[in-house]
């Protein structure tokens, strides 16, 4: 199956298209904040590269966050748009389960990263269970827990308290330390060393970077699987509310008086916000 994979996550984007057999091509880039100008471009330029034609693709992958919440919006909705209008297949992955899936062959734990500021990172612990088939090994990322905001500090507690007892259950032999990969700070890197000592090691940055060519392999492995995504229900994931503040030019047409100090604002209930919100 031919399948175009997207990624705009963070600042690091990507795209490939591969099928079962051939990789036609892979841009991964950093795209700033420039998200929504740049992913049309590079996918015009990649099937164009590839002799491919749009109508040729026979599924789509998404990364649906955490992450930049305008950047996880424009591939969200790009492949949303392509798998509705091209009637395609769509399947949506975490973009901490393609950070995870990087690293298949590490033998312990493996706790995918990225930053969510607020001094907090967005995180997700996999362990990467191999499977054969007809000779060839496949690895499946398995979930351990659920998706967490913490600060570092904290998730090196929760790791402790809430995932190794799993990873022991499930481990055969010594449990192997925790595998941390992701477009981490070096700061919240310091943190989390100096909170797990001799218990962490860390993914070499470069080979952190999300890569579209991983994503489509997991989609591929979800298809098979009988899974995949309505592309009128599909949702970014955010993990946590955007920081959007009430706008004073607004308050009057929210019925909000404006000048006045004496009571809190009520993010929740802003025409922007929920706006966002909804997309």
């Amino acid at each position: 199956m031919l399948l175009l994979a997207l990624d705009t996550s963070t600042r690091q984007a990507s795209v490939a298209l591969c099928d079962d057999e051939r990789l036609y091509g892979e841009y991964t880039w950093h795209v700033g904040n420039n998200h929504s100008v740049e992913l049309l471009e590079r996918i015009q330029r990649l099937l164009a590269e590839s002799g491919v034609a749009l109508s040729a693709v026979e599924g789509f992958a998404v990364a649906t966050g955490p992450g930049s919440f305008n950047g996880v919006r424009v591939a969200v909705a790009t492949a949303k748009t392509l798998a509705f209008a091209l009637r395609r297949p769509l399947v949506g992955i975490s973009a901490l389960e393609v950070g995870a899936a990087q690293h298949q062959e590490w033998p312990g734990p493996v706790c995918s990263l990225l930053e969510a500021g607020r001094s907090e990172l967005y995180a997700a612990c996999y362990l990467l269970e191999a499977r054969e088939s007809a000779g060839i090994v496949t690895y499946h990322p398995r979930l351990l827990g659920e998706y967490q905001v913490l600060a570092p500090a904290d998730l090196a507690r929760y790791l402790s308290v809430q995932i190794t007892s799993q990873v022991e259950a499930a481990s055969e032999g010594p449990v192997s330390p925790y595998l941390f990969c992701g477009e981490i700070s070096e700061s919240s890197r310091q943190a989390l060393a100096e909170s797990m000592p001799d218990q962490v090691f860390f993914a070499p940055t470069l080979l952190s970077v999300r890569r579209a060519s991983v994503l489509a392999s997991l989609a591929r492995q979800r298809l098979e699987e009988g899974l995949q995504d309505d592309p009128l229900l599909l949702e970014p994931s955010y993990l946590r509310r955007p920081s959007i503040t009430t706008s004073t030019r607004k308050q009057p047409l929210l019925g909000k008086k404006t000048g006045s100090t004496n009571q809190p604002t009520n993010q929740h209930s802003t025409e922007r916000e929920e706006g966002a919100l909804r997309h």
